[in-house]
């Protein structure tokens, strides 16, 4: 990808960003986040972990991009990204606040490059902003909270976690296969301060794999939407826009 003339001070202490695992592979993954300290000298970060981020492997690390929107000379905003390795995880970081929260320190290195993430931003669904479904298979329904549970969701597909068992019987839907083709219903529900805000969602999707040694108790399917109408990729992406927003100003208190 082609160098941008940004250098690293865009990464100043407070400026959102967004962790990207393996952004040159077919399948990137991202995560918002936020600095909380840098030192350029040494190239160092100490970021915000939020969720999955939390279990990045520092002994044997992935290859990692921090991301942000920087606004160029001209007046247009480019995302841009800065190759990085954690080094060091913090359990419990203290905040200017006094509150402790998980954090990762990154070396970085000060070449940026224009990235576009747009696909990657995968969300885990919380009790803010929750993501319930509807799975139409061959005719037979299944629903989530009970038959599967929606665990992440992007602009590309979905990942649902199905329980071996309902009750002292065999979830049906365990017998899912990679392959198949399947509708999805989907409800993003967003709890603001006021009431709730919902958005419905409507696609095709195809079982891309299946890991059945997911853990004891349940499998995982990971699915990808099959042409996502343009009016809900921009919904989904909104709402992933927004939850994400929430679980950083929920970090740093503001």
């Amino acid at each position: 990808m082609a160098k941008t003339p940004v250098d690293d001070s865009v990464l100043k202490p407070g400026t959102g960003i967004d962790l990207v695992i393996k952004l040159h592979s077919l399948n990137p993954v991202s995560y918002a986040s936020v600095i909380f300290d840098s030192d350029r000298k040494i190239r160092q970060l100490i970021v915000a972990a939020p969720g999955p981020a939390c279990h990045l492997n520092v002994k044997n690390p992935e290859p990692l991009h921090v991301s942000t929107l920087v606004r160029m000379e001209s007046g247009e905003k480019n995302r841009v990204g800065f190759s990085c390795q954690a080094i060091k995880k913090i359990p419990e970081y203290r905040l200017a606040n006094g509150t402790m929260t998980p954090a990762l320190v990154l070396s970085y290195q000060p070449g940026s490059e224009e990235v576009n993430v747009r696909t990657a931003f995968r969300y885990t669904p919380t009790a803010c902003h929750e993501v319930l479904g509807k799975l139409i298979i061959a005719g037979h329904e299944f629903f989530s909270g009970n038959q599967f549970r929606i665990c992440d969701i992007s602009l590309t597909g979905t990942g649902i976690v199905i329980p071996r068992l309902l009750g002292k019987g065999k979830n049906p839907l365990s017998a899912l296969e990679s392959g198949r083709i399947a509708r999805l219903g989907i409800v993003l529900r967003d709890h603001g301060p006021k009431k709730d805000h919902i958005d419905t969602l409507d696609t095709a999707i195809t079982v891309v794999r299946v890991n059945r040694k997911f853990n004891e108790l349940s499998l995982f399917a990971g699915c990808r939407f099959k042409q996502l109408k343009s009016r809900d990729e921009e919904v989904l992406s909104h709402f992933i826009h927004k939850a994400q927003l929430h679980e950083i100003r929920s970090l740093t208190h503001t």
